[in-house]
């Protein structure tokens, strides 16, 4: 057993280690040491998933040992290629505040330390004693990755759902032919480091921002989510990696306005391609980190005829997209000969690619359920309420309009359409809806924490990052 858990730790390990350094690359020394981690954990997924594919085209059969040679080379490389670049050891944030220091700070810190570590152990103690595996599993990502496994190939001969993307079933490949088995609780490691990695991509964003006191509560409360923990345990969900891929994504959107770096974009594209490859609901909020890019990449400054023009442009986007979904106009918008975007009040269909049929039987009820009745998220819904309330009232509207807030207001968005429009069964039944909600709750503590730090200030500065 100790050996079948070195082994699995390396194979987790090494991906992660190749994401930090790319990052750290990509991004330059300005991003917060766990900050880099966290995104390279689910960058370093991705480079896997991308590995697994372009071996299969090639048409090797899957061995662990030449495969993890390649990512120790490219890593290797990476990190060569990142000395070239100069990069201090110890770069300085720009607007860290410094911790103070005082004694009652460093008490609570180490209590909620203590208290993560013990909810990492907790789900390690699940994890590894057996991990839940809900019945969809046995009819989806296992047997389709047991074959992959058996086959040393992407060939599955029996078909199973595929709503679960590429990085779950690739991840627990990956931890098969490491450990050379299929039943193993620790081929589920990844899913316990991603539950890690998230925590760590909380805490560096917010330290960058705040105090270690702020950054500390921050990731106790993200580790602490119960829906999330639920999740790790899920052994084979996708939902824990769109979770992470949006909120790295979001954050790295962020950053750019706050650096005034646009590599970050580079980082934010490529969390773009993670969410589709996540889960199939990934389509949405890829989308949703595209309107972002686009928003935050622009001008920062407008004119005010330019604001005017975007503001009509928009208001009559928004009503063409009304007008269809309420049946009066069928929107169709030719993107190929005899292929094209259609949208009505009965479906939104892309030609041959993808097709959505509307359901209007649907209730406000289980949205209230979820958000405000459930115990999946403590107080958060409520806090996020009634702080967007003070805001309103004070006319704050850099911290309303931050990145993080935007980036939550339009998952919400996501989460509507899709379970009024698409899937209102999935909703009534919390099947769906809980997950789905699941992506937008790191962004909700990162949000509610910077903001309650600058309201708690005598003066609110609007430092640069106060208009993410």
């Amino acid at each position: 057993m100790i050996h079948l858990t070195a082994l699995a730790l390396l194979a987790a390990i090494v991906p992660a280690i190749f994401g930090a350094v790319l990052i750290r690359y990509l991004s330059g020394p300005r991003i917060h040491l766990l900050q880099r981690l966290g995104q390279g954990y689910i960058l370093g997924a991705l480079a896997l998933v991308w590995l697994i594919n372009a071996w299969d085209a090639i048409g090797w059969p899957f061995t662990y040992w030449p495969m993890l040679s390649v990512l120790l080379f490219l890593t290797v490389a990476v990190f060569a290629a990142s000395r070239r670049a100069g990069y201090s050891e110890h770069p300085g944030l720009p607007g860290v505040i410094q911790h103070t220091g005082i004694r009652w700070q460093h008490t609570v810190i180490l209590i909620l330390c203590a208290a993560m570590a013990a909810h990492l152990l907790f789900v390690a103690e699940e994890l590894f004693l057996r991990p839940t595996f809900p019945w969809d599993a046995w009819r989806g990502w296992e047997p389709k990755t047991i074959q992959f496994f058996g086959n040393r190939s992407l060939q599955a001969q029996v078909t199973t759902i595929g709503n679960h993307g590429e990085v779950s079933t690739h991840a627990l490949l990956w931890m098969m032919l490491a450990t050379d088995s299929t039943h193993e609780p620790v081929v589920h490691v990844p899913w316990l480091l991603a539950y890690a990695a998230l925590a760590a991509t909380v805490y560096g964003y917010l330290r960058a921002r705040s105090t270690t006191l702020v950054a500390t509560t921050g990731a106790y409360l993200v580790m602490s989510l119960p829906y999330l923990n639920t999740h790790v345990a899920l052994a084979g969900y996708a939902d824990i990696w769109l979770a992470l891929a949006f909120t790295v994504g979001v954050m790295a959107v962020a950053d750019c306005g706050r650096n005034r770096d646009y590599r970050q974009l580079v980082v934010a594209l490529l969390m773009v391609v993670a969410c589709l490859q996540a889960k199939r609901a990934g389509v949405g909020f890829a989308a949703l980190l595209l309107a972002l890019l686009i928003i935050k990449a622009g001008p920062i400054r407008v004119s005010k005829s330019l604001r005017v023009i975007y503001g009509v442009a928009i208001a009559l986007i928004a009503g063409v997209v009304g007008a269809a979904l309420l049946g009066y106009i069928d929107l169709a918008i030719p993107i190929a000969p005899g292929r094209q975007i259609l949208l009505s009040s009965e479906n939104f269909s892309i030609t041959g690619v993808l097709l959505f049929t509307f359901d209007p039987q649907w209730q406000p009820r289980p949205f209230f359920e979820a958000l405000l009745k459930f115990g999946n998220w403590h107080l958060l819904a409520y806090l996020w309420i009634g702080l967007v309330a003070v805001l309103l009232i004070r006319r704050k509207w850099q911290l309303l309009l931050r990145t993080e807030n935007l980036g939550i207001i339009g998952g919400m968005a996501v989460i509507g359409v899709y379970f009024v429009l698409v899937s209102p069964e999935t909703a009534l039944d919390h099947t769906g809806l809980s997950r789905a909600l699941l992506y937008i709750m790191p962004l909700t503590v990162a949000w509610l924490m910077v903001v309650t730090q600058q309201l708690s200030e005598k003066q609110t500065p609007l430092r640069p990052d106060s208009a993410e």
